[in-house]
């Protein structure tokens, strides 16, 4: 008990939680310009966690672009006009790609592969990382603005943070068996079955609470999806920072690591929603 509750464990993410959930919270609420601004932020300083990552520096042309390319989807995504978000995602590749060839020109006039292909893999970096950040992103202010939009954001997020926390708790207290040690040694198949089932419980729990107008068979398969889809988010950012050989994103949040490290359940999550809502009314 001591191991979960200690420095680092779960004493301290809950700390950092109950600092960041009302503000979360309050935005959702709020919706409007505030959650698009709070949502802009967060991919913002998820891509800089990335670029750091990988070695590109913020302040180069095409981490700029990158930033620019994410608000240009955000705004499609915002607007009330039914704008589709290929344009702006078309113009991201370019915009990134024509930077990442201007800058070559223009900085490595002789062929030097040993420069351009950290200036190759930096675009190709950021290109990846807006599709990544972006497009799931879209999706919260899709669902913020759908029918009982407020309701389903507060599901979804407060559904998946359920999923991971209990998946942490489980983990830590029952763990044994590993479930990916090439990818995260700490995950183990026991926090996996206990974070589904507090997914799955969070989900149906909610339903109840928020009273949202929905059958209960749809209900249980996105309670059965959910938190199998956050889990994924979770082992998909695991697989980049093992690749790149480091433990967290940054060290913004004290216990959780950086804003990478909560979205990434969330990437993978809201697209769920959003495609159950597409289907259900």
């Amino acid at each position: 008990m001591r191991g979960l509750l200690g420095s680092g464990g779960l004493g301290l993410r809950l700390a950092s939680a109950a600092v960041g959930m009302p503000i979360i919270v309050a935005a959702i609420l709020v919706g409007g310009p505030l959650f698009s601004a709070l949502l802009a932020l967060s991919l913002a300083i998820a891509l800089w966690e990335i670029a750091r990552i990988a070695g590109l520096d913020p302040r180069s042309p095409i981490f700029i672009v990158a930033v620019a390319a994410i608000g240009a989807v955000m705004g499609a995504a915002t607007s009330d006009s039914d704008v589709s978000l290929l344009w702006p995602i078309l113009a991201s590749g370019i915009g990134i790609a024509g930077v990442a060839t201007v800058v070559a020109v223009r900085s490595i006039p002789e062929p030097d592969p040993d420069r351009l292909k950290p200036l190759l893999a930096g675009g190709l970096a950021m290109l990846g990382s807006v599709l990544y950040l972006a497009i799931p992103g879209s999706t919260f202010v899709i669902v913020r603005a759908a029918d009982q939009g407020t309701d389903w954001m507060l599901l979804a997020v407060m559904a998946v943070m359920a999923a991971d926390a209990a998946a942490y708790a489980g983990g830590r207290l029952l763990g044994r068996r590993q479930l990916a040690p090439s990818v995260s040694p700490n995950k183990t198949v026991e926090g996996a079955v206990f974070g589904w089932l507090g997914g799955f419980g969070a989900t149906l729990a909610l339903d109840q609470i928020l009273n949202l107008d929905v059958q209960l068979w749809p209900l249980v398969l996105l309670a059965i999806v959910l938190p199998i889809a956050s889990q994924l988010g979770d082992l998909a950012e695991s697989l980049f920072k093992r690749a790149m050989d480091v433990k967290d994103s940054s060290n913004l949040i004290p216990g959780h690591g950086g804003v990478l490290d909560r979205l990434d359940s969330l990437l993978f999550g809201l697209p769920v929603v959003y495609f159950f809502l597409q289907w259900t009314t």
